[in-house]
């Protein structure tokens, strides 16, 4: 998988996350971390490995709790994780 492609993921994931609006409070933190770990990855994007850290546990977390409730998100975020895993990450 090329790094442009990961990018456009992360992107199209940023936007579908700045659209929800139908959140509690804990749903909002976990994505407002979430959305700055994808602007941190984004900006980073020549470290590759390395600007990932807490993004696919975060990830997780975002998919476990929205899976129901938003389920074209956790499509996003599901698809960003498969990507990662087969980048080794």
């Amino acid at each position: 998988m090329d790094d442009q492609k990961l990018r456009s993921q992360l992107e199209q994931l940023h936007t579908e996350l700045g659209q929800l609006n139908t959140l509690d409070q804990v749903e909002t933190g976990l994505l407002q971390e979430l959305s700055g770990d994808i602007q941190e990855a984004l900006r980073r994007g020549d470290e590759r490995g390395q600007q990932y850290g807490g993004l696919v546990e975060n990830l997780r977390e975002a998919v476990a709790r929205l899976e129901a409730s938003h389920s074209n998100a956790a499509l996003l975020m599901r698809q960003v994780i498969d990507e990662l895993a087969y980048m080794g990450i």
